[in-house]
């Protein structure tokens, strides 16, 4: 998401950092400054709530500010360091117990490995390369033996 904001400039990026209070004045009226971070404000907001689901859009819907919507989503996301903690042991687990169901498509054990890993590449918590192929081999091997 950072990178969709640095895209729209470094105003847009920079207001999802501080609180945006929105001017009560006529537009007239507004500085330059302030028409900036209104644009900024409306850009960031716009992009951030384009780019979530349904269930994230309804817990940020009645956000006046970006920086709101972003804060909003790193409490519902990251929450707590131990809630924080809890997915990420969650989402080890069931890396570490991966395997391939018998009735299952290639395509969608690799659709759920994904998901797993970057879940966890989410939460700061990285699986290099080298791993990840060599858990995709034993999950392939494990196939017919659970």
């Amino acid at each position: 998401m950072n990178l969709s904001l640095k895209s729209l400039g470094v105003r847009v990026t920079k207001v999802i950092t501080k609180e945006f209070v929105e001017p009560y004045s006529d537009e007239d009226t507004w500085s330059e400054a302030t028409a900036k971070d209104y644009e900024a404000n409306a850009k960031a907001h716009y992009a951030l709530t384009q780019a979530l689901n349904d269930d994230d859009l309804f817990c940020v819907i009645n956000c006046k500010s970006a920086y709101e919507v972003w804060n909003d989503l790193i409490i519902t996301h990251e929450g707590m360091s131990q809630v924080k903690r809890f997915k990420v042991d969650l989402l080890r687990s069931q890396y570490e117990n991966f395997y391939m169901l018998e009735n299952g498509s290639i395509d969608e054990m690799l659709t759920q490995f994904t998901k797993i890993t970057n879940d966890l590449s989410f939460l700061s918590d990285t699986i290099n390369n080298d791993q990840k192929i060599r858990k995709v081999i034993r999950a392939f091997g494990s196939f017919g033996h659970c």
